[in-house]
């Protein structure tokens, strides 16, 4: 399991989607009181449950090694999640409406998926050798 690349790209998946649930998407200057707001994950329902789902979702999918055709059916089910994730934070930080200025934290949905995607070609991959292992004996 540990030996797999992409066991290390789920688990880089992991720890990037647990410091987005835990830190801010941006930040904006509140014109009244001139004080610095900060946009956090967990304010907003919706990215809170997508950024802990799309945390779990390849913490379960590492496990399922020896299974590889649900494991890539998990992956491409978080790969979508992450897809509506990085779009809901851009929304929600476009239509507040103020000059809100994006973290760094606010792009880790979009370096999960590319991860997402390079541990499913690779699962694929494995699925592959094994089959045409199979054919030869």
């Amino acid at each position: 399991m540990i030996q797999r690349i992409q066991t290390l790209y789920l688990f880089i998946v992991i720890v990037l989607q647990s410091i987005l649930l835990s830190t801010d998407i941006g930040k904006y200057t509140d014109p009244v009181e001139g004080v610095e707001v900060l946009r956090k994950t967990f304010n907003y329902p919706l990215l809170a449950a997508l950024s802990a789902l799309t945390s779990l979702i390849p913490a379960v999918s590492t496990f399922l090694y020896g299974r590889r055709m649900l494991q890539m059916r998990f992956n491409i089910f978080n790969s979508i999640l992450l897809v509506a994730l990085q779009g809901f934070i851009v929304y929600y930080i476009i239509a507040d409406g103020e000059k809100t200025t994006f973290a760094i934290q606010s792009v880790f949905p979009a370096i999960s998926l590319v991860l997402s995607i390079l541990a499913i070609r690779n699962i694929l991959r494995d699925e592959l050798l094994i089959k045409s292992l199979n054919r030869i004996r």
